[in-house]
């Protein structure tokens, strides 16, 4: 970090200086890619200290890398945490955050609304591995609650969630997980160090998809997991083993992301806000999923819990056909998956984030196929506005 982001805990600055030094750096102030697998011991006593921790080095990139390490150092100082652990992809991120908190025999308390693909992990993969999976009825802390077990180890939440944008309660999950010796782990992709802050809301782990907000420009798949130094010494230990790991060159893109992270998420906020009211006023347009509503089932909490509501949001129409269209008939909205970029998309639900997810459960889970998904991006929210209107004329 240079000199003067040491004195600040600006967000805004510490987006732009954390994890860099120039002086270290031959006086670059955009860091370097260092693209090499392995780097050179000055001699065996030399390697055997960077090795035994007794000395700061690099020996080979699956282990530790300089502009990966830049980047893990700049995302823990946007989220305030001690360490910051980074993977090739969101998923790799849930899975490196759990394995080491999990074992056979051992439970894992789920709320039922989270993305479609953790949701197979928790359904497929966990079992196989003894680990067993108990879903709460609600995101209510009380049917949380009454899941735990003497077996529990990890309670898993995702706020806001996907694509329902439902606030979980953090304060009050993590009361509930560390009266029972058990960890609180929150997928926060879609809040951000901006908006929300879980780890000082009591999470443990803090798991972020680093693809979507953090990095911003569709341009690279990323995971974090944020902690302490002494949970995130596990998770760095098994991402080791397991070899799931961020490459130079996406590191560097992520630190790049990272840089205008404030400045693009003010705009996601406000371009969210805006595009949720239209939405809300259309005679066209059934309910509205949008935390910064007073109309949404969660807007005391959100308005408690976090200083800004993002861009995602979703809404219903009339019939699956209606839907359809209003996709279809987007002319600057892209038709695709993904959250949290530049630009904005579209798309159904079913069709893309809980695509894997079977039709049954994703009913079940509110995901019906009358949703419409929106990530708003940064464009300017007149031209979405207008986008919006001319693909909902005709729609009843």
């Amino acid at each position: 970090m240079t000199k003067d982001a040491r004195h600040s805990d600006r967000l805004g600055t510490l987006a732009v200086h954390a994890g860099l030094d120039p002086r270290a750096n031959e006086g670059a102030v955009s860091m370097p890619i260092y693209q090499s697998v392995t780097f050179a011991a000055p001699d065996t006593e030399g390697l055997e200290a960077v090795n035994s921790g007794r000395a700061r080095g690099f020996v080979y990139s699956r282990v530790r890398n300089p502009t990966v390490m830049a980047a893990e150092q700049r995302l823990a100082a946007l989220e305030g945490a001690q360490s910051a652990a980074l993977f090739a992809s969101g998923m790799a991120a849930v899975t490196g955050a759990l394995a080491p908190l999990l074992q056979a025999g051992d439970e894992l308390v789920a709320l039922p609304d989270i993305y479609g693909v953790t949701l197979r992990y928790f359904t497929e993969l966990l079992p196989r591995q003894g680990v067993t999976v108990r879903w709460a009825a609600s995101l209510a802390p009380e049917d949380v609650a009454a899941c735990i077990t003497e077996k529990t180890k990890v309670i898993y939440a995702e706020t806001p969630t996907n694509p329902l944008v439902r606030i979980v309660n953090l304060a009050a999950l993590a009361t509930i997980a560390h009266a029972a010796g058990a960890k609180l782990v929150v997928d926060g992709t879609l809040g951000g160090p901006m908006n929300q802050r879980p780890l000082e809301l009591g999470a443990d782990l803090l798991i972020h998809s680093a693809t979507k907000y953090l990095n911003g420009h569709g341009d690279v798949l990323a995971g974090a997991v944020c902690g302490t130094r002494a949970e995130l010494r596990a998770v760095r230990s098994f991402s080791q083993a397991n070899g799931g790991v961020m490459d130079p060159h996406a590191a560097w893109l992520l630190m790049r992301g990272m840089a205008t992270y404030s400045l693009r998420m003010a705009r996601h906020n406000e371009n969210g806000q805006r595009l949720a009211a239209f939405l809300a006023a259309h005679p066209a347009v059934g309910k509205v999923y949008y935390p910064g509503l007073p109309s949404h089932d969660d807007h005391a909490l959100a308005v408690k819990q976090m200083t800004g509501f993002g861009g995602l949001m979703s809404f219903e129409m009339a019939s699956p056909e209606a839907a359809r269209h209003v996709v279809d008939a987007t002319r600057l909205f892209a038709i695709g998956p993904s959250v949290g970029g530049v630009e904005s998309l579209i798309s159904q639900p079913g069709n893309t984030s809980h695509y894997s997810v079977p039709p049954e459960t994703r009913r079940e889970m509110g995901i019906g196929d009358t949703l419409v998904r929106i990530s708003a991006g940064i464009e300017e929210a007149e031209d979405l506005i207008e986008d919006l209107t001319q693909a909902l004329e005709g729609c009843k």
